[in-house]
């Protein structure tokens, strides 16, 4: 009599930690934007334009903080 076996899933599961550093890099990445619309209101610039430099500076914030994640989470 024979068995069926399943076969390996391809990928495992990911780390519960990486939702965890996914929310780190989101909120540090709101604080920023924030700071940078604050700042550019503060400095004379329309509300459009302050939440342009607000929303640029969240999006550059995520790329740059994924980036040095996924290179500090590499093996050499």
């Amino acid at each position: 009599m024979t068995t069926a076996t399943n076969p390996p899933s391809p990928l495992p599961p990911p780390p519960p930690s990486r939702s965890a550093w996914i929310a780190l890099v989101l909120i540090g990445a709101v604080i920023v934007g924030a700071a940078a619309g604050l700042l550019a209101y503060a400095g004379g610039n329309n509300v459009p334009t302050a939440v342009l430099a607000g929303g640029s500076a969240f999006g550059a914030t995520v790329l740059l903080l994924l980036a040095l994640l996924n290179f500090a989470s590499s093996r050499p």
